[in-house]
């Protein structure tokens, strides 16, 4: 089981998705995988909107959770983010993100 924290700072959103899934819903690291879509891993819309307001509130950035949908691969999220990212900080990209104080 990884226990690496969830929060770490400049952490690659796919990083952070997948280890707030595995963290706060229980999804096994085989299936916390990017091409994995919300409805294949049983997340209902609660869990959806839960998950895009950890990450705007992680990297600081809006993200609109009408996004958010069954088919929806986690890697297409971690791209929200990344897209978040480039509008918020002009290129900023997640490595060179910190954490919020």
């Amino acid at each position: 089981m990884d226990t690496a924290p969830v929060d770490t700072p400049g952490e690659d959103p796919l990083d952070f998705i997948t280890r707030y899934l595995q963290r706060d819903f229980q999804v096994p690291a085989h299936q916390a995988r990017p091409e994995a879509t919300f409805s294949s891993l049983a997340l209902d819309s609660i869990a959806q909107v839960e998950l895009f307001v950890s990450l705007s509130d992680h990297y600081g950035v809006e993200l609109d959770d009408s996004h958010a949908s069954d088919q929806l691969t986690l890697r297409q999220t971690a791209e929200l983010v990344h897209e978040g990212l480039r509008r918020a900080g002009g290129g900023r990209t997640a490595s060179t993100a910190t954490a919020r104080d």
